[in-house]
């Protein structure tokens, strides 16, 4: 057995969008045996139809080398009396992807790079393993949320900014590693605590344009930043 075997990290989500909740998502990231790295969520998102707000429930499987080079993706949305409901799964190999959402089967060409696919927000937790303190590391971004995957090429850098304490649950101190998650358009705040993900999200104080994902069984009462020690 690998050196690590066994559930790296597992928590619960929550995103807010605009000041609103937008869902929850409990996770479970875990290596195997063999080495390689597997992903289980489950949880829900909230959205609008006409004047109704309504959930949808999703259940998302991803599948890793130990490399972290993704193998295999599922997901399953089931919305209220079948109202968007969806069905995405993808396979990867060294130099291509087949994704199939269930309308129509895509070939996509795969980085010889590294390269972070994102479909539901626990894909993120993810990002703990690539980061390091002392070498900024470049990665593609591959979406399989919606149909990002036609638009063009998107790359982050993630990019180690200093130590930061932050206040979790019962006024306990959590020590954290504070990132920057670069991109063309938009850079995130990306905050980290060994293999662990605590959070993502923009630097901004307008509330129209806001961005927050967290571990909410971490920070109950949302995210507190005490200090940056850098």
């Amino acid at each position: 057995m690998p050196v690590g075997a066994g559930v790296i990290d597992a928590g619960t989500l929550t995103v807010e969008a605009r000041g609103q909740r937008l869902g929850t998502e409990e996770y479970t990231l875990e290596r195997r045996e063999n080495g390689e790295l597997v992903l289980h969520s489950q949880g829900t998102l909230a959205f609008k139809i006409a004047f109704f707000n309504v959930q949808a429930t999703f259940v998302q499987v991803m599948t890793f080398t130990a490399q972290r080079r993704p193998i295999s993706y599922q997901l399953a949305l089931d919305g209220p009396i079948g109202i968007g409901n969806r069905r995405v799964s993808a396979s990867f190999g060294a130099t291509a992807g087949t994704v199939n959402d269930g309308e129509r089967q895509t070939e996509i060409a795969l980085p010889e790079e590294p390269f972070l696919l994102l479909g539901m927000f626990s894909s993120y937790a993810i990002l703990p393993l690539w980061a390091k303190p002392d070498a900024p590391q470049k990665l593609k971004v591959i979406s399989l949320r919606g149909d990002r995957r036609d638009q063009g090429e998107l790359w982050v850098l993630v990019e180690h900014v200093g130590p930061v304490q932050m206040r979790g649950a019962q006024g306990a101190l959590v020590q954290a590693e504070e990132y920057l998650l670069r991109g063309e358009r938009l850079t995130l705040t990306l905050y980290l605590s060994g293999e662990r993900f605590l959070a993502l999200q923009n630097d901004t104080h307008k509330r129209d344009e806001s961005f927050r994902l967290y571990r909410s069984d971490l920070f109950p009462h949302g995210l507190d930043l005490i200090s940056s020690q850098n």
